[in-house]
């Protein structure tokens, strides 16, 4: 990237995001080393697993602007990851293991965003140690991982938080303050998303990490999960796969899913060029007299019969900050069922892909029965 493109690249995502996090989201890409964070905090019990860029400029920085110097330990199996998110962030240790986080009294929360694979490892982990727990999506790759997973969060009485960040969005919620307290009907949800561009030699590649459908088309497929549950959870999904190369089957496709009380939803992820500003996304949804019209969480419109309201968001809102923060100061985290619902229904499409599948059928309460005893 040029010295002209990168600046203007900078400038862009100043108007779209503020230059504070503008600053994170450089730093985070350079690891400079330069301090970001300087106030304090009288008892730093955070823990942060996974020093990449997410883990330092989505998580680190809400958390740092939120509560100064609260992180006490990260840890990332690159080194130099996490040595230079210590000294931006200002966290005290840089743990060799992650073993000296669990055995550490004083950690009470524990985030995690290190590559897929290793997520439900390390939250099992955390929960058996007794620390609260944010978990990066995805929460497993894997049947068997959820089941672990749920079976750690059952035996224990820490919590655990999600972390797919669109349902803690201000046009998400705008949208649920428009409709009834009881939903009726079935809802449309359409997501139409440019992604980024990832190269065949990308970790996300690795079979082992879940396919893009897990790294990436989670988050609209959690989405709908959340959407429908304001109504109540359908029991049964169909669900239809289309893709443009089926070598990359989860790369440029479209997915349809259907359920047996008359919901609709479609998701195209398209990643046929890097967008120069990042994941761009427009979301319709329809439920009863509400329509909504999502344009990349900067801005929305919603009716109502002959009432119309538009909203702006910025800095653009998908739900980050309310998302990282769900472990704090009594905020209403997601409900745990629906996270398993979604992941359930990711973890099905991702089967699909490998497979080479085009349609397929899930009936949630068979599949809840063989998870976490």
């Amino acid at each position: 990237m040029s010295h002209l493109t990168a600046a203007k690249k900078v400038l862009r995502f100043t108007n779209i995001y503020g230059k504070h996090r503008t600053l994170f989201k450089v730093v985070g890409r350079s690891r400079v080393g330069i301090p970001l964070v300087w106030r304090s905090h009288p008892s730093p019990d955070v823990a942060l697993i996974g020093c990449g860029q997410y883990g330092f400029a989505t998580l680190g920085y809400f958390l740092t602007r939120r509560y100064g110097r609260r992180l006490r330990w990260c840890y990332d199996i690159d080194v130099k990851a996490a040595e230079t998110c210590s000294k931006a962030l200002g966290i005290g240790r840089v743990a060799s293991s992650p073993d000296e986080i669990m055995a550490d009294p004083n950690v009470s929360f524990v985030y995690i965003a290190s590559n897929h694979a290793s997520h439900t490892d390390y939250a099992v982990d955390a929960l058996n140690a007794g620390k609260d727990v944010y978990i990066e999506k995805p929460v497993a790759v894997s049947l068997e991982q959820l089941s672990r997973l749920q079976s750690a969060v059952l035996r224990n009485d820490a919590r655990i938080f999600a972390g797919y960040n669109r349902p803690f969005s201000g046009a998400i919620q705008h949208i649920r303050s428009m409709l009834p307290e009881s939903p009726a009907g079935g809802v449309s949800l359409s997501c139409f998303v440019s992604g980024h561009r990832i190269p065949k030699n990308h970790w996300y590649r690795d079979p082992q990490e879940g396919t893009r459908i897990c790294g990436n088309a989670g988050h609209w497929i959690d989405l709908l999960v959340h959407v429908l549950a304001w109504r109540g959870l359908p029991d049964i999904f169909s669900m239809q796969l289309l893709s443009g190369d089926p070598d990359e089957g989860d790369d440029n496709f479209s997915l349809s899913i259907s359920s047996n009380h008359g919901d609709i939803f479609s998701l195209m992820l398209t990643s046929r060029c890097e967008p120069f500003e990042g994941i761009n996304e427009t979301i319709n949804f329809q439920q009863g007299d509400v329509i909504a019209k999502i344009d990349d969480f900067r801005s929305m419109t919603v009716w109502r019969n002959d009432f119309i309201a538009k909203k702006r968001f910025k800095p653009k809102d998908v739900g980050h900050r309310d998302g990282t923060l769900q472990p704090f100061e009594g905020r209403r985290g997601r409900d745990w069922q629906e996270i398993l619902v979604s992941t359930l229904l990711m973890l099905r499409i991702a089967d699909m892909v490998r497979s080479g599948r085009a349609s397929d059928r899930l009936s949630v309460q068979d599949e809840l029965a063989h998870i976490g005893h």
